[in-house]
């Protein structure tokens, strides 16, 4: 059995000093929750949501790695946390050991300053960096005394081994280059890793390429520089004994589990080698139908029931008896909720065992049941254990409870249907002391509804902060493609489906305004000041609205383009995705597209004040939208983040995000003018943006009651 978890606050705290090579605890001492804490009369502020404890990334992350891993009796799991500090503008991270019984105490192993950040290899290039935290899957030796995990200390990210009991952190690999995974080899003698050595060669060979010039080629991406990206380089496994040290080039066969581990919907294996997965079926359409399927000594074992109808994003495992086979499914209305069930493999239907509106990050077996990361609109992600022989949950470490003992928002989930007909979903946020009959500003955040409601996608937008100044907020669910124009042969057809006359972006807008209406209605919010905000695909939605609807009053965007120069400035590999989802090309005649969302050709058709905040690696993309707004006049800020790119990592930048949103959104829907003296100069510019706003969008009214008398 793995060593027993210290219990008490002091001995963690001896752990942490007992720690070589690392920070000093003083300098981390919150990285773990304290063991008591009071209740806070007081709203979430913005650097209380920012100094949340996190596991894994804030949304999505990589399915093929986990989150957290058991000991090998069980006893035990292992994870990585990680905390953001924006007064260093650094993070604290730590490997942290949890017992799996109920009120048993964590326990830091190891902690670095190194966020170790994902950067997948797209587009033929070696790394494209989008912000994100990488999965960091720790992995525990045999016998459970010892574990190996990742971590990343003077630049390079290597394989590094740690006691359970806090003592003896080393680094394990010696590679010049980033370790990108690892495995344990099957005796757990050894361990396998996996490096790209190729890569400062092929820097050195665009160095050398640069003294007569880059080449505009496949490697340009503009918006992130005129230096080319970097070619994708070949994959090196290496193999490590672990007690001796020696190393070598691993055979195939011991890399093959490493390199294997690319599956998208990896086989569950119970005690006796039967395996469960999820098979796909009617694969001339795209996204296929999953259906799923148990090995049954020579043939397979499909289950008969329409319930076992799942789709890409379930998962399977056996029971921790291996009698019977787990899995989860989208279901309910527009797919918002998840539910468990099991199957005993021969039986015809499978039995619900739990269904749920939160989201399941991860789930692991565990004995009768799961362990879960779970997420609660009210509750950031946090361990807890479902027991399905009698329906029993129960909490088994919080990383944050500060955020329960804060005075916050009551949330509502909200079913409607847009103008077209199609289900939709979202989270309504209350202004903390809500009063009833007073109709609220407020904000639309949009593109993700899952789980706690912290900042929307791409987590810029205080929610509960919002909540707390006196906003409304409706955090509105985009629903997949399919669900909007229905499945097609491909993904690149679904896409183009969805891209074709806007014919998504419509739905969307359509489900926003509608579901304005129908809090308007309920008298809840005030229509003429209600703002939208937008990352990424949130952003097209935001830019779409600003000018196909008059529901908005202000916006605060990032993460996107979409202007008639966006081949130019995205380069050619990323211009043909484009191209092959039905954008236009540079060249073509396409006034007809650009005129329902471009701003460059028809700044005064945008119907509201937008703030952009960008990463450096991506302002390009935005700098023609605000500046056709601000040679016509029209209210835009623009404000550029250094060395960030699609999703903003660094705390001081995230925590400005944060406090300028508010700022923004109390400037244009509330009449505040923001406090702090150090923005003097950005307030009294905004206070000149609404002196030609108030004209501008009279005439704009006056224009619009003419052409109604006209109508009629």
């Amino acid at each position: 059995m793995a060593e027993r978890i210290a219990t008490t606050a002091s001995m963690i705290f001896c752990a942490l000093c007992a720690l070589a090579g690392t920070a000093k605890a003083s300098e981390c001492g919150e990285l773990l929750p304290p063991s008591n804490v009071a209740d806070n009369r007081s709203g979430v502020t913005p650097e209380q949501l920012l100094k949340l404890r996190d596991i894994g990334q804030a949304y999505g992350g990589d399915p093929r790695r986990h989150l957290f891993t058991f000991s090998p009796d069980e006893q035990s799991i292992s994870f990585q946390i990680h905390r953001a500090d924006p007064s260093t503008n650094s993070y604290c991270v730590g490997l942290v050991v949890l017992p799996t019984r109920n009120g048993g105490r964590p326990r830091l192993i190891d902690i670095s300053h190194d966020l170790i950040m994902d950067r997948p290899a797209w587009y033929g290039w070696s790394a494209f960096p989008i912000g994100t935290p990488a999965t960091i899957t720790p992995r525990w030796l045999p016998g459970g005394r010892r574990i190996a995990y990742l971590k990343r200390a003077d630049g390079l990210t290597q394989v590094w081994l740690a006691n359970v009991d806090g003592s003896g952190a080393k680094q394990f690999s010696q590679s010049a280059t980033d370790v990108d995974d690892f495995r344990l080899s099957p005796d757990g003698r050894s361990i396998v890793y996996a490096t790209r050595p190729e890569i400062p060669e092929l820097q050195r060979q665009i160095d050398v390429e640069g003294l007569t010039g880059w080449r505009y080629d496949q490697r340009a991406f503009p918006v992130r520089g005129a230096r080319p990206q970097v070619p994708a380089a070949s994959t090196k496994f290496v193999l490590k004994d672990i007690e001796s040290g020696r190393e070598r080039a691993a055979t195939d066969d011991e890399a093959h589990e490493l390199a294997s581990s690319d599956e998208s919907q990896p086989r569950a294996v119970n005690i006796e080698r039967q395996e469960a997965w999820s098979e796909p079926e009617n694969t001339a359409i795209y996204p296929p139908d999953y259906r799923l399927v148990v090995s049954s000594g020579q043939a397979n074992l499909s289950c008969p029931s329409t319930i076992c109808k799942l789709d890409r994003s379930s998962n399977v495992w056996w029971a921790g008896d291996g009698k019977k086979v787990i899995f989860t499914r989208r279901e309910g209305w527009a797919n918002s909720l998840t539910g468990i069930y099991t199957w005993k493999p021969g039986d015809e239907l499978p039995k619900r065992v739990l269904v749920t509106g939160d989201a399941l990050i991860e789930c692991q077996p565990l004995g009768a049941g799961l362990l879960c990361l779970r997420e609660g609109s009210l509750e950031p992600r946090h361990f807890v254990k479902f027991d399905f022989r009698n329906g029993a949950s129960e909490k088994l470490f919080d990383p944050n409870p500060e955020i329960g003992k804060s005075n916050l928002g009551r949330v509502e989930r909200l079913h409607w249907r847009n103008a077209r007909g199609v289900p939709w979903y979202g989270d309504l946020i209350y202004p903390v002391g809500y009063q009833r009959g007073t109709r609220y500003p407020m904000v639309v955040v949009q593109y993700r509804t899952r789980g706690f409601l912290r900042g929307g996608t791409g987590d810029e937008v205080p929610i509960q902060t919002l909540a707390d100044q006196g906003f409304l907020v409706l955090s509105v669910d985009n629903l997949t493609y399919e669900d909007i124009v229905g499945r097609q042969k491909t993904a690149e057809e679904r896409t183009a489906a969805f891209n074709r006359d806007f014919a998504g972006r419509k739905h969307i807008l359509s489900a926003i305004e509608s579901a304005i209406e129908i809090l308007a209605d309920r008298n809840l919010v005030a229509k003429d000041r209600i703002g939208i905000t937008g990352l990424s695909d949130g952003c097209t939605t935001a830019k779409f609205a600003a000018i196909n609807s008059d529901k908005f009053a202000a916006g605060s965007v990032s993460g996107c383009g979409l202007e008639p120069d966006q081949d130019a400035v995205l380069g050619p590999m990323i211009a043909q995705t484009y191209h092959d989802s039905g954008w236009p090309r540079l060249i073509d005649n396409a006034a007809g597209i650009w005129s329902q969302i471009a701003f460059v050709p028809q700044p005064q058709r945008v119907r509201f004040p937008l703030l952009f905040q960008a990463a450096e690696n991506e302002y390009l993309a935005m700098v023609g939208s605000h500046t056709a707004l601000r040679q016509s006049g029209m209210p835009s800020d623009l404000f550029v983040f250094p060395d960030e790119d699609h999703i903003k990592s660094q705390p001081a930048h995230r925590l400005a995000v944060y406090r300028r949103n508010l700022d923004w959104f109390g400037f244009w829907l509330k009449d505040e003018i923001p406090s702090d003296p150090t923005r003097r100069t950005e307030v009294e510019r905004w206070q000149e943006m609404r002196k030609y706003w108030l004209g501008h969008a009279g005439a704009l009214n006056a224009q619009a009651g003419s052409k109604e008398g006209e109508d009629q």
